[in-house]
């Protein structure tokens, strides 16, 4: 079952990412012109390919996507691989993910008007991948990998994502998402935007820790 699992899973994440590939390769989607300091007004056509792919792999949607899709993969392919560095990578993977959904459903779909093609990828990738993500884990794990004690390890990639992304804007003056437009807002509401979604992510690992725990408890019950 596990296996199986995995397999539609991974299949379903890696439809949304190629479906985000061909709209940013083939120009297939129109969206409204983006807020000043914001990424968009991309050439025309193919012409435009290179931008539109290069700032996609630079929304944290996309490595999110992009990292759990590997993660389920490789548990597809090896239901019971363990490592130290597998370990977080796939908690890792899970809590950018899930921040994905969450953060978009909070801070962003309220506001953002989607366009043709891009209504069904925005679907993949903010909803679709981060419950099946979530969904799958609760259901089957692996269970007794997320930890407080290790916890602080799942800030690595976001971290790495903050600095990437700040420091292309400081280049670019054009970012991502509204709540880390810099141009528009300054540093100081940005940096403390991303004060609170850390905390924010400490809380859900706290809500991770609690489930996976739970789920390891009515395992055991159970046999």
């Amino acid at each position: 079952m596990n296996k199986k699992l995995f397999g539609i899973s991974a299949l379903i994440m890696w439809s949304g990412m190629a479906l985000r590939l061909l709209i940013d390769l083939f120009d297939l989607a129109k969206n409204e012109v983006p807020a000043h300091g914001l990424f968009g007004n991309y050439a025309a056509g193919i012409s435009g390919a290179p931008a539109r792919i290069f700032d996609s792999l630079s929304y944290f949607t996309i490595w999110s996507n992009i990292g759990v899709a590997i993660v389920v993969t490789m548990l597809y392919l090896n239901p019971s691989r363990d490592s130290k560095m597998f370990r977080v990578m796939r908690n890792t993977t899970l809590l950018m993910i899930a921040l994905t959904g969450i953060l978009y459903v909070a801070l962003i779909a309220p506001y953002e008007n989607v366009y043709g093609l891009n209504i069904l990828a925005n679907v993949f990738e903010h909803y679709v991948t981060p419950v099946i993500a979530v969904m799958v884990w609760v259901i089957v794990g692996p269970r007794g990998w997320m930890t407080f004690k290790g916890s602080w390890k799942l800030y690595g990639v976001p971290i790495i994502f903050l600095g990437f992304t700040l420091v292309k804007g400081a280049i670019t003056h054009r970012y991502p998402y509204t709540f880390f437009n810099v141009v528009k807002y300054g540093y100081a509401p940005v940096l403390v935007t991303i004060g609170v979604i850390i905390v924010g992510a400490y809380l859900f690992i706290a809500l991770l820790v609690w489930l996976d725990k739970f789920q390891m408890r009515k395992s055991i019950a159970s046999k």
